[in-house]
């Protein structure tokens, strides 16, 4: 550093493109993000990336952000797990004791399911593998920032404000049979416009049409013909004008003779995209409701997404895995997949576990690690903690009553 020597705290926080702790005194319009990093080009890196959106601090070493935290306004940490002196963990725990709702992202070199689990259960919003991806960077930034309790407003967030009350969701959209990972992408891609149930089975699914009474229903048959077309004649007698649309290879589903006395608006084929259905229930549905919220419009490229999504929700994705997949950048992924749901890749698909989870809370008898661990959290812990931050509710008010099924 160059002039008067200052203390460690404040060297720290006083290099090209940082703010100095005077300037801290006015909070900034841009959130604070404190990096805390041993590794000097790591912290540099960062600081390319993140400069431009989030006013950034940095130091080298645990005790120097713990006392940094204390002094002033920290809207998020980065923070490394493997560093001398203190780690991560500790830090984090230290951390916990004077600031317990401060969103905490962990990074490190080598992850561990131990190390994970220790930070989640300690509260951490994320855990990032070293060398991270910067859309998936970014992604996990937002989504913890957006999950602050009073937080400050993002970059742009201004510009969005909306001060007007949004309607309530007219359409109620009934989804019966279909894999699980299936009904959970199109519940979160339509959670916008509608209101979304679920059922794994047609007896469970007829419940469900005398306790929701939906506006439109999507059958994705995994039974015979006879049962299925059972069930659609109970749901005809008792909402005449309930559109149905039925995705089946099943010839006799596909006889149109049967389509208008049960009001079948169409039989698609089981290789149908999200984007493809999405403006299938469109095209039938906006007639019968309120048309404010416009309804998602999927390109290929975001429907592929999102349809390796809901088969591969349990696994470690990335943007950029799911980029080389979808066959384009991750950045323009990213950028994609935002302007067309409405979402983040990572929130995306936070939304599709929980989903899954209260699908199987409300179908079934596993317990909450077993669920936690099919659906991709680090243990049930971290399932309950974006389970609620998600929904408003613990899993436990989703749980039914008796009965055991598989999770398939």
């Amino acid at each position: 550093m160059h002039g008067v020597p200052r203390s460690p705290a404040l060297r720290a926080v006083t290099r090209p493109g940082s703010k100095s702790v005077a300037s801290i005194f006015h909070p900034p319009a841009r959130p604070v993000i404190l990096i805390v990093d041993d590794d000097d080009g790591v912290r540099e890196a960062l600081h390319l990336i993140l400069d431009d959106s989030y006013a950034v601090l940095d130091v080298a070493d645990g005790r120097t952000a713990l006392g940094l935290i204390r002094e002033q306004p920290v809207d998020l940490v980065l923070l490394d797990i493997l560093m001398p002196d203190i780690d991560g963990i500790e830090i984090l725990q230290e951390l916990r004791s004077f600031e317990p709702h401060m969103p905490v992202i962990v990074m490190t070199a080598v992850r561990t399911v131990l190390t994970a689990v220790a930070a989640m259960k300690l509260g951490a919003a994320d855990y990032i593998t070293k060398p991270f991806a910067e859309a998936n960077l970014l992604a996990a930034i937002h989504a913890a920032l957006e999950g602050r309790r009073g937080r400050r407003p993002l970059p742009g967030d201004l510009k969005v404000v909306d001060p007007t009350p949004r309607p309530a969701r007219s359409h109620r959209v009934l989804l019966v049979e279909g894999d699980v990972g299936w009904r959970a992408t199109v519940a979160v891609t339509l959670e916008r416009v509608a209101r979304v149930e679920t059922a794994p089975t047609l007896g469970e699914a007829l419940n469900q049409v005398l306790r929701v009474r939906p506006t439109c229903v999507v059958l994705n048959v995994r039974r015979s013909s006879a049962e299925a077309a059972r069930f659609l004649g109970a749901v005809h007698a008792q909402l005449p004008a309930c559109p149905v649309l039925v995705i089946s290879e099943d010839p006799h589903l596909q006889a149109t003779l049967a389509w208008e006395s049960l009001n079948i608006r169409g039989v698609l084929q089981p290789s149908i995209d999200a984007g493809d259905l999405v403006r299938e229930l469109a095209a039938i549905a906006a007639p019968l409701g309120d048309d404010s919220r416009p309804w998602p419009q999927l390109s290929r490229s975001i429907a592929h997404a999102i349809d390796h999504l809901g088969a591969h929700f349990g696994t470690d994705l990335s943007v950029d895995g799911l980029a080389e997949i979808v066959g384009i950048s991750g950045s323009h992924l990213a950028h994609l997949f935002r302007a067309e749901t409405g979402m983040t890749v990572r929130d995306y698909l936070n939304r599709v576990r929980v989903e899954i989870a209260r699908d199987l809370l409300s179908h079934t008898d596993e317990n909450l690690a077993e669920i936690a661990a099919f659906v991709g959290f680090f243990d049930a812990s971290h399932l309950s903690r974006v389970f609620h931050q998600i929904r408003g509710k613990r899993p436990s008010a989703y749980r039914r009553g008796g009965g055991t099924k598989r999770l398939d």
